[in-house]
């Protein structure tokens, strides 16, 4: 079971596990691992971020597929770094193989050039005990002995050549499985957060910063509409949005789930204009998509999304910028839903 932060008092703790088992069994779920870690973790009140994340969301719409994504975004680090732990120990395995080989075929080496050398004093002193022919016999075995080593040093090296491929190829999953959301495919919110921060901080440091811009997107009504159809076509929902997100933005942009159904766009080399058209874009792409419900084809209506951007001024924090935008999403709720408003807010 993945680790909940640390509660020393018995008494305490199992009055929590009763609490988060309460609870599972009140929403008529199953106390697996994920869902018992995140509601024990929710009692404790150790992580904040995990109980706004819980609160956000309207209890009934707190599926199993909704509490897994909320503990992979919170505790997905202390995974990744259980498996990266195991990668790395590999790695050092591997490595420890190839230096051990390394210093037999060096060992087999020096004894071979000592044996070369003893036979070149023995001819040149002609002198030797030895005849010529079984110098020869030595020289031959000493070869042999030196071309079984580097077989096998290079049967080693090849093993651990592959070797070293397989745990790449790991690494880079972990790499990608670590910033993904696992509903949406999109980034998750720790890169989002990670790579406006880098943002930021380039523009802040260029002397000519390139303008940059940040869309927030919220899907309208959404709690009402899995209120009406059920949680597993809001995740269809959730998919949906993402979708078209990922399919009407530029290259070079980022994606992200912010957060239930709040997701974020982080747009470079985009000044308000361009970005407020690529919001829009994506805005009218969601509208006009008739939405079916996979199992039946039943047509369920449309989905609109109220979008705020927000373009980096000079000198601004990532926290102002993300809290511009927010403002900015909100006022579009406020104008009625399904539109986007770019205007500039005035700081403060």
């Amino acid at each position: 079971m993945t680790q909940t932060s640390a509660t020393t008092d018995p008494a305490t703790a199992f009055a929590i596990a009763l609490r988060a088992l309460e609870r599972i069994r009140g929403l008529g779920q199953v106390p697996d691992p994920p869902t018992f870690t995140v509601w024990f973790t929710y009692f404790q009140g150790h992580n904040p971020a995990l109980n706004r994340d819980i609160e956000e969301v309207d209890p009934g719409a707190l599926s199993r597929t909704r509490l897994t994504a909320i503990h992979d975004r919170h505790f997905a680090t202390e995974r990744h770094f259980g498996q990266l732990l195991s990668v790395g120990e590999a790695l050092g395995a591997e490595t420890r193989k190839v230096e051990n080989v390394i210093r037999v075929a060096s060992g087999s080496a020096a004894g071979y050039g000592i044996d070369l050398q003893s036979a070149a004093d023995a001819l040149d002193t002609g002198g030797a005990d030895l005849s010529v022919s079984e110098l020869i016999k030595s020289l031959v075995r000493s070869t042999d002995a030196i071309q079984q080593t580097n077989a096998l040093l290079q049967a080693q090296l090849q093993q651990s050549e592959h070797q070293f491929r397989l745990l790449q190829e790991n690494m880079e999953t972990l790499r990608l499985e670590s910033m993904t959301d696992p509903l949406t495919r999109l980034a998750n919110r720790k890169y989002f957060d990670f790579s406006l921060g880098q943002a930021t901080a380039r523009a802040a440091d260029d002397e000519a910063p390139e303008s940059f811009s940040l869309a927030m997107v919220d899907i309208d009504r959404f709690k009402q509409f899995n209120d009406q159809f059920g949680h597993a076509t809001g995740d269809d929902v959730l998919r949906l949005v993402a979708f078209a997100l990922k399919n009407n933005v530029r290259t070079s942009d980022l994606v992200a789930r912010y957060g239930g159904d709040e997701f974020a766009v982080l747009l470079p080399n985009a000044p308000l204009e361009d970005a407020m058209a690529v919001g829009d874009q994506i805005r009218k792409a969601v509208a006009e998509r008739p939405l079916l419900r996979r199992a039946t084809k039943e047509m369920l209506g449309h989905v609109t999304l109220s979008i705020g951007v927000a373009a980096w001024r000079p000198g601004e924090t990532a926290e102002s910028l993300l809290e511009r935008a927010d403002r900015l999403l909100y006022e579009a709720k406020a104008n009625g839903r399904n539109c986007l408003v770019g205007a500039p807010v005035s700081a403060g």
